[in-house]
């Protein structure tokens, strides 16, 4: 067994004021085990690999010694989650969250979202500046191939997760009179982006009916007739679905002449062309709430 495993199961386990007996339990094995990691007589396979990386909260590199590190500064990261100076220096906050995500530990990338967010980070910022912010990037990785496809399967549900912990934690606006439908455009599956739009126009206190992707455009229509919104919202992430978006647009203003709901679109679609939205024929391009509550008359605080 390489020397540096069995060094550094050691030095993590009194980094986090384990006993070996402790550590056992924690990983369902017996004491004598963790002698023998520790010592280099037995090798760790890797599922304990794997279930070592995340009671120690690092990654595989890192505990196989690929990563040169020293074994506090993961720790001296999270020390300072309790230093209120870090809400001052916010992009620390955002890369802590990645690294977890690219290390692959969703526990601890939920647990530091929930502590930052009670202890007052808002969560229009940890939407936007760090959830939204980590997709983009990600999205950047998977495009230069330094990630797989599965990695990015895997960040987006831990961000809905995250996504849920914290909107169960927030305090609901007095009701407001407002109702909008979120929709993605055709067969557009990049709607993360969308929902956190949601989520907080719901905290406005708006009624708010998220339908996601793959939804025809009959459905739509049905959804529109039922619900009689204020707005929908059309996210289109990819160039290619902007003819569904078009599609959605004229069926709505066709089957509801007489009182049209607003129609706002949005998404990464347009970053190279920001005139490219007025084509779809909907009302007004927004990627926020923000303004979406300025276009319904209500003053976003």
């Amino acid at each position: 067994m390489d020397k540096t495993i069995s060094v550094n199961i050691k030095n993590l386990r009194k980094r986090d004021k384990l006993t070996q007996k402790q550590l056992s339990e924690l990983l369902g094995v017996a004491q004598t085990t963790i002698a023998n990691y520790e010592n280099g007589i037995r090798v760790p396979d890797a599922e304990m690999l794997q279930k070592l990386a995340e009671v120690f909260k690092v990654s595989l590199d890192y505990l196989l010694g690929r990563e040169k590190k020293e074994f506090n500064a993961l720790e001296d990261n999270k020390s300072t989650i309790d230093d209120e100076s870090l809400f001052e220096d916010k992009e620390k906050v955002f890369t802590i969250y990645l690294n977890y995500l690219l290390e692959g530990n969703s526990k601890a990338a939920r647990d530091l979202i929930i502590d930052i967010y009670e202890k007052g980070l808002p969560m229009g910022f940890i939407y936007f500046g760090i959830f939204e912010k980590a997709l983009k990037e990600v999205g950047n990785l998977w495009e230069a191939g330094k990630i797989d496809i599965w990695q990015e399967h895997f960040i987006s549900e831990v961000t809905m997760d995250s996504m849920r912990e914290i909107k169960a934690r927030e305090k609901r606006k007095k009701h407001r009179a407002c109702s909008v439908i979120g929709v993605t455009a055709g067969p557009e599956l990049h709607n993360i982006g969308l929902k956190m739009v949601l989520d907080m126009l719901e905290m406005e206190g708006w009624n708010t009916v998220y339908l996601g992707s793959n939804v025809p455009v009959q459905s739509l229509v049905k959804a529109v007739a039922t619900e009689k919104p204020d707005l929908v919202a059309i996210s289109v992430t990819m160039e290619y679905h902007i003819d569904s978006a078009k599609y959605m647009v004229e069926a709505i203003k066709e089957n509801f002449k007489e009182n049209p709901p607003k129609i706002v679109i949005g998404g990464g679609a347009f970053k190279n062309n920001p005139e490219l939205w007025k084509s779809t024929g909907a009302d007004k391009f927004s990627s926020n709430t923000e303004d979406m509550l300025e276009l319904m008359g209500r003053k976003y605080e």
